[in-house]
């Protein structure tokens, strides 16, 4: 066995590339979420987390499972910010997007966008 250890390498100055998820209302409701958005905040991670509230969790009311459905707020206290749009306005949806994706690209690390 070789022994493996962590490298930072930093990606190219004109690499603007971010990674989205996407996650419903059922997904951001566990610990796997509060687990990203650690290492995603501690790594300053190119990250944008897109939470599509239908009000629904797989075959459930959000609101039987979930006592919080501000998801957009969920990165507070790891420094992520957050925000949310009405998804039934395509128009703010286009303006909140681009300037979650901006924020992502700038190096400033990872954001929340509920929709």
């Amino acid at each position: 066995d070789e022994a493996m250890e962590k490298q930072d390498i930093s990606p190219p100055e004109d690499d603007d590339r971010i990674s989205v998820v996407f996650i419903g209302d059922g997904g951001s409701q566990n610990g796997r979420m509060a687990e990203i958005l650690n290492a995603a905040s501690k790594d300053n991670l190119p990250l944008l987390i897109v939470n599509i509230d239908n009000g629904r969790a797989i075959n459930t009311f959000t609101d039987d499972v979930a006592s919080n459905r501000e998801v957009f707020r969920a990165g507070e206290r790891y420094g992520i910010p957050g925000v949310y749009v009405n998804g039934a306005n395509v128009e703010d949806v286009a303006k909140a997007g681009k300037a979650a994706i901006d924020y992502v690209r700038s190096g400033k690390g990872p954001a929340i966008l509920q929709v």
